[in-house]
């Protein structure tokens, strides 16, 4: 436990995360003590800890930024890195990552590329292993990501559209996503297509209006094909934009059969994904899938080179083993889809395994089993072109996708990498409009859940052509 004081409430959330990380890796207890403050352009930041009579330390980091929010930005990553760095010491801890707590560290690893006078004249390489105290091996991974990605940047300013259809045939054990077990919410189904339908009719006016060049269409969830092949036609049959890629996730197996197939092909559909998360009949059955490794098998025939395929895999799922993941990992390899995701169980309030307060696994476990996801992956002609981290990772890793030459998902980089604006429609969703010159984001956000979103579609229809109209 760390009893953590800071002399303002400014950053203490961010901060928090920071300390938490570390409390996830010690069983010691111990308090610390941060006063910060600016003199001279200079920051200060003086800490103090019981772990040692008189403990005091004392950094200066020169400052300098152009308004209050480059203010805050700069000010928290020197506190970040003072208490990472005292920590550390007082601990005996290395944290993979550092002190980076954000969802995004390719998209900071470009912003130190792009403007290396901030930094000393120095690369994003060594900004991230020396200031930050990334791990060498993680550097890498981060380099190698954005270097893998950059051929696919959004460099037109081309849009992406997201649609949200939130039911799944059951809910997954580690889910905590906005997504309702088909058996429970069966008569939500129809009302909620219809209100999409009106969405998409109204957001398919703008995009005409406007002639804006669509790069990607993604229909995410849930599992959209749960809904069935009738009603995710007629949702499908509002998107054709002419986009370079279009994605359906089809994660559940059991969701895929032949007239699926046929009708995704007919729509115009040319991406996939086909989610295991485990080759593991056992774990299927803890996680409630329901279904089994060979049906798998057998929706993954159907869409083999029809379309391109991603497949999903956790690594730290309950009950497995390293040789569990590893054996899911090989398996994937040899059907050889276009894009394999291999994710860090995040354990966030919601899912059924937090509630059964399931801890995650240990460090070393989580770490062998995503570099060795790394190593066959790459060593199997797929290389890391997405990646993001999340706040309840097992052991602080990452989630990355990994894809062959020239296969990469343009949605999952636009998305993480914040660089286009997306129209998106559903419960949920969040259209985003980006400003390049400001490097500025505004949204306009759905209702989460779905029945608020079916019973207010008129009010989003309105805020949505208002957000647009300009």
């Amino acid at each position: 436990m760390i009893d953590f004081c800071v002399c303002r409430d400014e950053y203490t959330g961010d901060l928090m995360e920071l300390i938490r990380l570390f409390e996830s890796r010690t069983n010691e207890s111990l308090s610390l003590d941060v006063n910060y403050f600016t003199e001279g352009g200079v920051f200060k930041v003086e800490i103090s800890s019981d772990k040692f009579d008189g403990f005091k330390k004392h950094y200066a980091f020169p400052i300098s930024y152009d308004g209050a929010l480059e203010r805050k930005r700069v000010e928290k990553r020197y506190l970040k890195v003072a208490i990472y760095r005292t920590l550390g010491f007082l601990t005996g801890v290395d944290l993979p990552y550092g002190c980076l707590t954000g969802i995004r560290p390719t998209k900071l690893f470009c912003e130190i590329e792009a403007s290396p006078a901030k930094y000393g004249g120095r690369s994003a390489r060594e900004v991230f292993g020396e200031d930050y105290g990334v791990s060498p091996a993680k550097v890498e991974l981060i380099e190698r990501t954005v270097r893998v990605q950059a051929p696919y940047r959004n460099i037109k300013g081309e849009y992406d559209v997201f649609v949200f259809i939130p039911f799944c045939p059951t809910r997954c054990a580690y889910c905590s996503f906005v997504s309702l077990p088909l058996n429970k919410q069966q008569k939500l189904v129809a009302p909620y297509v219809e209100c999409l339908e009106r969405e998409l009719a109204q957001l398919g006016k703008t995009i005409r209006a406007k002639d804006l060049p669509i790069r990607s269409v993604y229909v995410g969830g849930g599992t959209p094909t749960s809904i069935g092949v009738d009603n995710l036609a007629r949702v499908l049959d509002l998107l054709d934009f002419g986009a370079q890629e279009f994605t359906v996730e089809a994660g559940r197996p059991d969701t895929i059969d032949k007239a699926m197939v046929d009708m995704l092909l007919s729509k115009g559909v040319t991406r996939v994904s086909v989610n295991p998360q485990s080759f593991c009949d056992r774990t299927l059955q803890i996680l409630g899938r329901q279904h089994r490794v060979s049906d798998i098998y057998g929706a993954y025939a159907l869409v083999k080179g029809k379309m391109d395929v991603n497949m999903d895999l956790i690594a730290m799922l309950p009950g497995e083993s390293f040789e569990d993941f590893k054996r899911s990992v090989d398996t994937a390899v040899m059907l050889s889809p276009e894009n394999i995701t291999v994710h860090t169980l995040y354990l966030k309030k919601g899912s059924a395994l937090k509630l059964e307060n399931y801890g995650g696994g240990d460090f070393d476990t989580a770490s062998r089993m995503v570099d060795y996801a790394y190593k066959k992956l790459t060593d199997s002609g797929y290389q890391p072109y997405y990646m993001y981290r999340q706040k309840y990772t097992s052991g602080n890793l990452e989630n990355v996708g990994y894809a062959k030459q020239g296969k990469a998902c343009l949605y999952n980089i636009d998305i993480m990498e914040e660089d286009t604006s997306i129209l998106a429609a559903g419960a949920n969703a969040i259209s985003k409009k980006w400003e390049s010159d400001r490097n500025l984001i505004t949204r306009c956000a759905n209702y989460k859940e779905p029945l608020e979103y079916v019973k207010h579609i008129d009010m989003m229809l309105a805020r949505q052509a208002e957000f647009w109209k300009n």
